[in-house]
């Protein structure tokens, strides 16, 4: 399949109400091995840029984008990404894109798509965005591509600045880095040290693939690492780790925990990767199909509750989660948050250890969800673990929060809940 066309294809099935990552799981093996990252590129550039590709088919079009045919809009936004963002030469970029729509759809889209790539590829008008300086709003909306509302929450907490360059982050695909579960030569893995953060190596060379059939490792964010990292060295077993897929953290703990580990999660087909990632690493892990809100186990000395979250956190890894999530989604997840919590904390051995985490940037699913269940719950405390990690990543409160445009990685949060009596 060529590229174009597997992007357009990835395109369709989110806008459709599907996953593009789990689009491109099917869709790319129809791709020639060399054109796959491309392909990749392609799709997930029109995702993440979305709103500013957007900007620029209004500034060349003679109707609003809500009257123009989906699949035409999503040919425009693939010719226009490889224009403005991946400098394709014009002539391959306006033919390549009327090539792929001339094989899916009738001539006249097709030479609607070919008239407007052509008029921006000449570039005959200003720059359509917002001045950042003053109307800094419709500059992040536009050319930062991110939803009013989650820019609003943003400014309303840290400075312009700050928010300018956490949108930068969310609008670079992230790199590969692989997780070290033990210390061993990783000469010529194509792998090299990320400074501060323990046992993390980013690809540089071959695939991830490879890399993983030369050392001991998961494919896994620092920050999402610094959680585990941030729980302990020495854990104390049996430990639960309730919501479970797709088993990177999981694996992490049985190479640290001094005792047995249980992994689960509510969904069986998720709970297969987790069984796939322990059974390639050789780990002794029991995995059971269960609901992170009803542990299916007795008292345990340490729980890892890496609940269902927004994952604003990791608006870079999931191209398409900043067009999915709404507000209302936010209550809806505290809510569930707050059932996982609670039955988590009913396993908990007296002396034991509940660590809460997500990879969102919020508070109602962070530090405010923790407020509200060490009120209802006097029995646990919170118990730091100021553990040496790059960017500022412990809070007043002696929580874990890493900040993506300070640590340059995925977002993610924690706190350590000992049971005391």
């Amino acid at each position: 399949m060529n590229p174009r066309a597997a992007a357009h294809r990835i395109l369709r099935e989110s806008r459709g109400g599907g996953f593009a990552d789990r689009a491109a799981e099917r869709i790319l093996p129809e791709v020639p091995p060399l054109d796959r990252g491309l392909a990749l590129e392609v799709a997930y550039g029109c995702l993440r840029l979305r709103a500013r590709l957007d900007r620029w088919i209004e500034a060349y079009t003679d109707r609003p984008l809500d009257r123009i045919d989906a699949d035409v809009l999503d040919w425009l936004r693939i010719g226009v990404y490889e224009l403005k963002e991946l400098r394709t030469p014009d002539h391959a970029a306006v033919s390549q894109a009327v090539s792929g729509a001339r094989r899916t759809m009738d001539t006249g889209r097709a030479g609607y798509v070919n008239a407007v790539l052509r008029a921006v590829a000449r570039g005959s008008k200003p720059d359509p965005f917002p001045s950042r300086d003053t109307d800094p709003l419709g500059y992040l909306a536009s050319w930062g591509s991110h939803p009013v509302w989650l820019l609003e929450r943003w400014l309303a907490r840290w400075s312009l600045h700050e928010v300018v360059r956490l949108v930068q982050a969310d609008n670079t695909p992230p790199p590969v880095v692989v997780r070290l579960l033990d210390e061993g030569p990783v000469e010529d893995t194509g792998l090299e040290p990320l400074d501060g953060w323990p046992r993390s190596r980013r690809l540089r060379t071959g695939s991830p693939a490879e890399a993983l059939r030369r050392v001991r490792g998961v494919i896994q964010d620092p920050a999402a690492s610094a959680v585990v990292d941030y729980m302990g060295a020495d854990l104390e077993g049996p430990v639960y780790d309730a919501c479970a897929a797709p088993g990177t953290k999981t694996a992490l703990l049985a190479a640290m925990a001094g005792g047995p580990v249980v992994a689960g999660d509510v969904s069986s087909e998720r709970l297969g990767r987790v069984r796939a990632a322990v059974r390639r690493l050789a780990l002794p892990v029991r995995c059971v199909v269960a609901d992170a809100r009803r542990p299916p186990v007795g008292e345990v000395r340490t729980v890892l509750a890496d609940v269902p979250c927004s994952g604003t956190g990791v608006l870079r890894r999931r191209a398409d989660a900043r067009w999915r999530i709404t507000p209302a989604d936010l209550e809806g997840l505290a809510g569930m948050q707050a059932e996982i919590l609670e039955g988590c904390a009913g396993i908990v051995a007296r002396g034991g250890l509940l660590v809460y985490s997500t990879c969102s940037l919020e508070p109602e699913e962070n530090e405010d969800q923790v407020e509200r269940f060490l009120a209802a719950h006097p029995g646990f405390a919170r118990e730091p673990n100021p553990i040496p990690l790059p960017g500022g990543s412990l809070t007043p409160d002696g929580d874990l929060f890493v900040r993506p445009w300070m640590a340059g990685t995925d977002g993610a949060y924690a706190a350590r809940l000992r049971r005391v009596r």
